[in-house]
């Protein structure tokens, strides 16, 4: 990451040895000094102490979808990319598998009296494998203020559950992940990890114990996904579509972090009165021996599963069984299951398996994973997941690109090898 700095001292102190260049000369620093001083002094202006950071993470691969080249699915969706349709070029490097690509700017203000302004703001996915900017703003659009009776956060950004939930995932919810692939994660409530219009406080730590509350507006309920569809989807078990009573959303959660035990807990509120919705929740729990870390997670999804799959998505049940990178890129689908997962580290690399349920769905998945540290932020990886109890599902058209998705067949298995680096 790369850091600017703004000081809120007029003068700069310099050592007796250090010297200026300006057209060539040497200039003394006591003139460089008196020159600060004076400039600060003519604009009147006091600058508060604050840093600005870029920071960023770039990851691409490549994988194999059972019933698919290698290369095409590119771990997000099964769709070639429409500039690549017309030309063969399906074996390309794909897009982000382990973790999403993103730049992003975050900075801090010191306002004395232990007070500090802060914002974030990061880009959407890039894409590594045709350079689509995603420049927008859309995972991280926000400014907060830290006290020292806790921190706030004003805007779009991660939601609670993500932040009390995702560390209990010990691949960090890649494109395999059990959970999120079968619709039983965090990520999957609402179809989105993010939330917009989102207030959130977050307490000062004691004793391990971290609490997070949120206040998320229902707001005129369509400035994205977050709000969970269209009238035609939002209204479960009507005869004739109508549209659903939003609601504003309340979470509260929680970690408990004391040496190699860390547990954590979120309830989140139901959105609408639409009967395909419910009160969301997720626990989780995770221990490191030394020799390995294990883990173990419960979650009951906002959007119902079972025979509840068509009243909240609109579409068939075989159409839809979890938001992954291995299925229809349409939509999301709801249920409760479990997980678990042990990982072990071996120097620069770290091995582990993952296995999930959805057993409102009657589901299941395996990922397989191993990851090798080259640097502190560079590393490459290899994933392997598998499934069962998924019906095949045919080739759909998404809205964000013009080129059909192939048909997928039952119980999709995939393979993915990668890099990933941050800064």
């Amino acid at each position: 990451m790369v850091s600017i700095y703004r000081s809120s001292n007029h003068e700069a102190t310099l050592r007796q040895t250090d010297k200026f260049v300006c057209n060539g000369r040497h200039a003394d620093h006591h003139f460089i000094v008196a020159a600060l001083a004076t400039l600060a002094a003519v604009s009147g202006t006091a600058f508060a102490q604050s840093s600005v950071t870029i920071y960023g993470n770039l990851d691409v691969s490549a994988g194999k979808l059972k019933g698919g080249e290698f290369g095409v699915n590119n771990g997000i969706n099964y769709a070639v990319p429409a500039s690549q349709a017309a030309t063969g070029l399906t074996n390309s490097v794909g897009k982000s598998f382990l973790s999403t690509s993103v730049l992003g700017f975050r900075g801090v203000e010191d306002l004395g009296g232990g007070m500090k302004a802060t914002f974030n703001l990061q880009t959407g996915g890039l894409d590594l494998s045709n350079g689509n900017p995603a420049l927008a703003f859309s995972r991280e659009a926000n400014l907060g203020l830290e006290t020292g009776a806790g921190n706030f956060k004003f805007g779009r950004s991660v939601s609670t559950a993500t932040s009390v939930m995702g560390k209990f995932d010990l691949n960090g919810i890649s494109g395999a992940s059990p959970t999120a692939v079968l619709g039983a994660n965090v990520v999957n409530w609402y179809a989105s990890s993010r939330r917009s219009d989102q207030i959130e406080y977050t307490a000062p730590a004691v004793n391990g114990l971290t609490a997070r509350v949120s206040y998320i507006a229902k707001g005129d309920a369509s400035t994205d996904h977050t709000f969970g569809g269209t009238a035609a989807t939002l209204s479960a078990g009507a005869a004739a579509p109508t549209i659903a009573n939003f609601k504003d959303r309340f979470v509260i959660g929680a970690n408990y972090d004391q040496g190699p035990l860390s547990i954590g807990a979120v309830y989140e509120t139901k959105n609408s009165d639409s009967q395909a919705v419910r009160d969301a929740y997720a626990v989780g729990a995770s221990y490191d021996l030394g020799v390995a870390k294990v883990s173990a997670s419960y979650n009951q999804n906002a959007a119902k599963g079972g025979s509840n799959i068509v009243a909240y998505t609109g579409a068939t049940a075989a159409s839809y069984v979890g938001k992954t990178g291995w299925h229809s890129a349409a939509g999301a689908i709801g249920g409760k299951g479990w997980g678990i997962g042990a990982s072990a580290p071996m120097g620069a690399l770290t091995v582990g398996v993952q296995y999930g349920e959805n057993t409102e769905n009657k589901t299941k998945a395996t990922e397989l994973f191993a990851n090798y540290a080259l640097s502190k932020r560079t590393s490459v990886y290899a994933n392997y997941g598998m499934t069962k109890g998924v019906v095949q599902q045919a080739a759909t058209a998404p809205t964000s690109n013009a080129v059909a998705l192939g048909a997928i067949p039952a119980d999709p298995t995939l393979f993915n090898v990668g890099m990933r680096h941050s800064f």
